[in-house]
């Protein structure tokens, strides 16, 4: 009689279990609380802010006065919205390129505001000015409107440093002001609003360089109402101009 020896295979073990991959994290923005509670507050805030920096920026560019900037910065801003508009429409973009293109783009308008902000804020005489009367270099004779336009006459002029007394003219029947950019010139600003009314004060140049006068009636000096005095000489304090003066001519 034959023996038969039946071989149970033992089942191989099993292969350990590959570990689990971490859960892929959860983006800021997804988080059930955030899309709950912070995005319909954060979200419309955010908009309101970033629709008010943008008026008022827009309003001081084209408030501002002097000349052709606000039409040269606005053209660059207007050129810039078309072609990122045209970027976002014709581009398949990543959500990190379509928010450096519209940090650019704030940030222009943000800066343009602020290149303009001395264009378009209230032009003020400074606070400490000479008194009217002492002695001076000389006279200056500046005219508004002489001719009936909107001008000064003369627009340029060429003096030493020192103290001189400014006499201000009224060529036509209307109010024009004589402002200085300056404020070390301590001028005070004069106002005259009828034909051949004349005032005076007295003025300092203390350093040569070029100082610019104006009408701050709203309009006029955008439409030409400047003029420059061109100063040249030592540089010398208001008590060293005092002492080199002369009495002013009379009235």
């Amino acid at each position: 009689m034959t023996d038969v020896t039946t071989e149970v295979e033992t089942p191989p073990e099993s292969a350990p279990a590959a570990p689990a991959e971490p859960a892929a994290p959860v983006p800021f923005w997804q988080r059930p609380n955030v899309e709950r509670y912070f995005m319909p507050f954060i979200v419309p805030l955010v908009v309101v802010v970033g629709i008010v920096v943008f008026v008022l920026n827009i309003s001081r560019i084209f408030l501002a006065a002097h000349g052709h900037i606000p039409v040269v910065i606005c053209s660059v801003v207007l050129v810039v919205i078309l072609i990122g508009a045209t970027i976002l429409a014709n581009a398949s973009l990543k959500t990190t390129s379509i928010a450096l293109l519209t940090t650019a783009f704030v940030f222009v308008i943000f800066v343009s505001g602020w290149l303009v902000l001395g264009s378009s804020a209230e032009k003020k005489q400074s606070s400490s000015t000479l008194p009217a009367t002492g002695p001076v270099n000389g006279t200056i004779n500046i005219t508004a409107a002489p001719t009936g336009g909107l001008s000064f006459g003369p627009s340029a002029l060429s003096v030493k440093t020192g103290i001189y007394l400014v006499v201000f003219t009224d060529g036509a029947n209307a109010q024009h002001t004589l402002n200085f950019q300056d404020q070390t010139t301590l001028w005070p600003g004069l106002v005259v609003n009828n034909a051949g009314q004349k005032l005076q004060s007295r003025i300092f140049f203390g350093t040569a360089g070029a100082y610019t006068f104006f009408c701050a009636v709203p309009g006029h000096e955008a439409a030409g109402m400047h003029g420059v005095v061109t100063v040249t000489g030592p540089t010398m304090t208001v008590a060293q101009a005092e002492a080199a003066g002369k009495p002013a001519p009379a009235a």
